[in-house]
């Protein structure tokens, strides 16, 4: 698996803004995200403390990714040298041997949907047993 992270150059106000344009892309696809806000699910996350992220998970193209704020409600950032980019959108994706042109189109159509600057952030592999 591959796990990509962007953040979005943009406000906290922003929410609802990028989680629309994301919205009116998916629609596009037949899909939409999914806010969360179950316990164990925020509770995963820790030691970031959140009220709520938001998720989708395209079983065809084996793209699972979140939104979240960069800063926690303790006032703790993820990136803390970045702190200008006040969402992250976190990617997982299954890494394949055929397919991953439509990932990676994938990907950026949903960075491009939220229609503010993206930086790319980190990269990281984890092996699937």
């Amino acid at each position: 698996m591959t796990k990509i992270e962007f953040g979005i150059l943009s406000s906290e106000k922003d929410e609802k803004a990028i989680v629309k344009n994301i919205n009116d892309y998916l629609a596009s696809l037949n899909r939409t995200l999914s806010k969360q806000k179950n316990k164990s699910m925020l509770d995963a996350r820790l030691p970031y403390i959140y009220k709520h992220f938001y998720w989708n998970l395209n079983k065809a193209e084996r793209v699972y990714f979140e939104l979240y704020p960069n800063k926690d409600i303790e006032g703790k950032y993820r990136f803390e040298t970045k702190k200008n980019l006040n969402w992250i959108i976190f990617f997982n994706k299954l890494d394949l041997v055929t397919g991953v042109e439509n990932q990676e189109k994938y990907i950026k159509d949903i960075l491009e949907a939220t229609k503010f600057e993206f930086q790319f952030l980190k990269e990281s592999l984890e092996s699937v047993e």
